[in-house]
């Protein structure tokens, strides 16, 4: 990966970017983006689009959301210790024992998520050792009391895990919230290869960095209607199920470092998902062809249901651990990514259009 592109993926995925909290985050994207896009923008709520030939047809959206998961200050109690609520789908068995950042009005508070020693648990009935929940979490910001820590921190701080980027082999990486920056990254990567060969490209490209996807998917579904493209890709990270415990026969098999996925089923338009596998071959990128979803969606359930239904797909780029601060993914796949949606949207000829052949 060219130094300039893993300095804008390092940026992007330590910048904080919390459910409702996103701008920071947009902030990196867009100047990256303001370096070879014809036109950048944002809506009311932070959507950011970044365009090359505006003015075309179709309208291709490559859509990845900038949000990550979170915490939210929802009590001080009056010994300064502070208790939370989740932003998205947060595991507390992860927490105990892990630092934090809360990040109030005046600068970023660490703090530690309490944890009852080994010494102590062993001493504890078996039903006081149970998994805690969100709410019983406490969080310790080295207060001497309730006064005190509110000096700091207030009720509605967002609060992020720490865990910054950090290489663990020479393409391994580990991270927090590559879900989904990484695939908010991959979209504007995938654009930056395309304007190079502008004069190549038949349709409007937009790379699309959408809010508030681990709350509901509310961003994408303002974005349908702001944009109303003609096609759309949800780029996401791809739950890997090769690291120990996970069976395949329940979980299907999805590699680190074995290329993009993409999906197939329910919202995956088959001339849209056609076009990736061809594409892929051609330019021989592995990919890897798992089914859709069933337990949660995506972008791609917004763009697809709304407006008499946009044509749209769902790719992913391999990761270990989702919603987690130790995520894994590997800068290979990232790059691959980039490539095939790139070779897609310029494979794509003027007003073509993406229906189902009944």
């Amino acid at each position: 990966m060219r130094a300039e592109t893993f300095e804008f993926l390092r940026s992007l995925l330590n910048t904080p970017t919390p459910s409702g909290f996103e701008a920071p985050g947009q902030r990196v994207w867009s100047d990256y983006a303001r370096r070879f896009a014809n036109e950048v923008r944002s809506d009311k709520y932070g959507n950011t689009i970044a365009v090359v030939n505006a003015g075309a047809r179709p309208k291709i959206v490559l859509d990845g959301h900038c949000d990550e998961i979170g915490l939210m200050v929802k009590h001080i109690d009056d010994k300064g210790f502070v208790y939370v609520q989740p932003i998205g789908l947060v595991a507390a068995s992860r927490l105990p024992g892990k630092r934090v950042h809360i990040h109030a009005r005046k600068g970023t508070v660490l703090g530690v998520v309490a944890a009852m020693p080994p010494h102590m648990l062993s001493q504890l009935p078996e039903d006081k050792t149970r998994p805690p929940k969100i709410h019983e979490l406490a969080i310790d910001i080295g207060a001497a009391d309730g006064k005190a820590a509110r000096r700091r921190v207030a009720v509605g701080d967002p609060i992020t895990a720490v865990g910054d980027l950090e290489m663990m082999t020479d393409d391994a990486v580990v991270a927090r919230g590559f879900d989904d920056r990484v695939g908010a990254f991959a979209a504007l990567e995938a654009l930056r290869l395309i304007a190079e060969r502008r004069d190549e490209l038949d349709c409007c490209v937009i790379a699309h960095s959408a809010v508030q996807e681990e709350v509901g998917i509310f961003g994408a579904m303002m974005s349908v209607f702001n944009i109303r493209p003609d096609a759309a890709i949800a780029i996401e990270t791809a739950i890997c199920s090769d690291f120990p415990g996970v069976e395949a026969a329940q979980f299907g098999v999805i590699a680190l470092g074995g290329g993009p996925t993409i999906y197939v089923g329910r919202e995956n338009h088959p001339e849209i998902v056609a076009r990736f596998r061809a594409q892929a071959k051609a330019n021989r990128i592995p990919l890897q062809v798992v089914p859709h979803d069933t337990d949660h969606g995506t972008n791609a359930s917004s763009f697809y249901m709304d407006v008499g239904g946009v044509p749209s797909a769902v790719v992913g780029i391999p990761t270990r651990y989702i919603h987690s601060a130790i995520e894994v993914s590997t800068l290979t796949d990232m790059e691959r990514m980039a490539r095939l949606l790139a070779a897609v949207c310029l494979d794509i000829k003027t007003d073509e259009t993406f229906r189902v052949k009944v």
